[in-house]
C-alpha cells in the first residue's frame, strides 16, 4: 500500500473549533559560530546585511496557505522563554514592527559572553471565524553558540529560503550545508554526500541505518546530492521529509583526515490533501522523579480542515517507527524482524526514551 502521509511527534494545540500548527523560520543558521582565537561570529548578528530575522507562520490543519497575515490574527507578541512573563519590544537588541506578521529581528549577537543557547517563543492569538473563539498557539524556536576555535570541524546545515512549501509558492527549496573549522568554511578537499530518512533501509548506506543514500538512480527529484547545495523539490516533500547531509575530509595531510561530519534539515509540506498529527496528552517531556511518565501518542488525520479517521475505522494503516537520540532507525521496534508497531495509537513510557527519541508514524491506505 502506498504511504499518503507522514508524521512525527509535535506540540500541538488541539481545540473543538480548529486545529492549528504553528512554526517559526530563520533566515540565518540556528547556530551560530564563535571563534574565540580571534572573537568573531558567524554569521555576525550585529552586522546590517546578516541580522537574524525570525517570521511566524501559522496553519490550519488540512489547508493549503499560511494564515500569519490573516486578519483573523488577533496579535503576534514574541518572548525570550527565559522570561516567559516579558514581552520583547523594538528597541537596539530587537526589531519587531507596529503591525503586520511581526517578524522579529535580532540586531546584536545575543548569544555572547557565557550564554550558549537562547529559545524564543512566538505567542499568537488567532480567532476562529467560524466560531468566533480566540485560540492561542505557541510557536518556538531554539539558537545555539558553538565555540569553535583552533581549527575544529563541525558540519551545519541550513535552509537559507526557509523550509516550508507553503501552497505552491516555491517549486524548490535549497538546504546548504557547510564544513566549518572555527569561523571560516573549508571548501577544500571535502567531500559532500546528502541522504533522506527512510524507515525501510535497514543497512548503513553511509548516513546510518534509517537513511536512504540519494544518488543518479535513488533521489526522488533531488539535485546536488554530492554537493553542499541539495535542491529539494516540492515533490519530494511528503508533509514532513528529513534529510541528512555527511561531509568527509579528504585531504590527507589534515588532522582530521577521512572523518566524517554531518547536520540534518526538515522541510515540511503545508499543502497536501492529508496531514498526520500527533497528540501527546501526556506531553513531550519525561522528568526524573515524575510519577506519570508516560504518553499514548495518538495520529489523527485531517482534510480540508475536518478531522478524518476518527475512531480508526476508515482502512488507514498507521506504521510507528522509533529514531534513537542519534538520529538513527530503532530496527526491530516492533518485535523480531520488524522495525514498527501498527495501530491508531503508541504507547510510550520511561523504557522507550533513552535521553531523547523520535517517533515517526506513516499512513498508508
Amino acid at each position: 500500500m502506498p504511504v499518503i502521509s507522514t508524521g512525527q511527534i509535535t506540540i500541538t494545540d488541539f481545540s473543538d473549533a480548529v486545529s492549528l500548527t504553528a512554526f517559526i523560520s530563520a533566515t540565518q543558521p540556528k547556530t551560530q559560530i564563535y571563534n574565540p582565537d580571534n572573537g568573531t561570529y558567524v554569521p555576525n548578528w550585529t552586522s546590517g546585511s546578516t541580522p537574524m530575522k525570525l517570521t511566524p507562520s501559522l496553519f490550519v490543519s488540512g489547508q493549503a496557505g499560511d494564515l500569519i497575515g490573516s486578519s483573523n490574527v488577533q496579535s503576534i507578541t514574541w518572548y525570550d522563554a527565559a522570561a516567559p512573563n516579558t514581552p520583547l519590544t523594538d528597541g537596539s537588541t530587537y526589531g519587531i514592527p507596529t503591525s503586520g506578521v511581526k517578524t522579529l529581528t535580532i540586531k546584536t549577537n545575543v548569544l555572547a559572553g557565557n550564554v550558549s543557547s537562547k529559545d524564543y517563543v512566538a505567542v499568537i492569538v488567532y480567532r476562529d471565524p467560524s466560531t468566533g473563539l480566540d485560540l492561542t498557539v505557541n510557536a518556538s524556536i531554539s539558537l545555539s553558540k558553538v565555540v569553535n576555535g583552533g581549527g575544529i570541524a563541525d558540519a551545519i546545515a541550513t535552509t537559507p529560503q526557509g523550509n516550508i512549501f507553503k501552497n505552491a509558492n516555491a517549486t524548490s527549496l535549497p538546504a546548504v550545508c557547510n564544513l566549518y573549522r572555527g569561523s571560516t568554511i573549508d571548501t577544500t578537499s571535502v567531500s559532500y554526500q546528502w541522504y533522506r530518512q527512510e524507515s525501510a533501509v535497514t543497512t548503513d548506506e553511509g548516513g546510518g541505518i534509517g537513511w536512504r543514500k540519494l544518488t543518479s538512480t535513488i533521489n526522488y527529484g533531488t539535485t546536488g546530492y554530492t554537493t553542499n547545495t541539495l535542491t529539494v523539490p516540492t515533490n519530494a516533500v511528503l508533509n514532513v521529509e528529513t534529510f541528512k547531509c555527511v561531509i568527509t575530509d579528504t585531504d590527507n595531510t589534515s588532522t582530521t583526515y577521512n572523518q566524517k561530519f554531518f547536520d540534518v534539515v526538515t522541510f515540511m509540506d503545508q499543502s497536501d490533501p492529508i496531514q498526520v498529527m500527533i497528540e501527546s496528552p501526556g506531553g513531550t517531556i519525561f522528568k526524573v522523579g515524575s510519577p506519570n511518565n508516560s504518553t499514548t501518542l495518538r495520529a489523527r488525520l485531517f482534510q480540508a480542515g475536518r478531522e478524518v479517521d476518527g475512531d480508526g475505522t476508515g482502512g488507514y494503516i498507521y506504521k510507528w517507527y522509533k529514531y534513537d537520540k542519534a538520529g538513527n532507525l530503532v530496527t526491530g521496534f516492533g518485535g523480531t524482524g520488524v522495525n514498527y508497531k501498527t495501530g491508531k495509537t503508541l504507547s510510550v513510557g520511561d523504557a522507550d526514551v533513552d535521553s531523547k527519541a523520535t517517533f515517526q508514524v506513516e499512513v498508508e491506505k
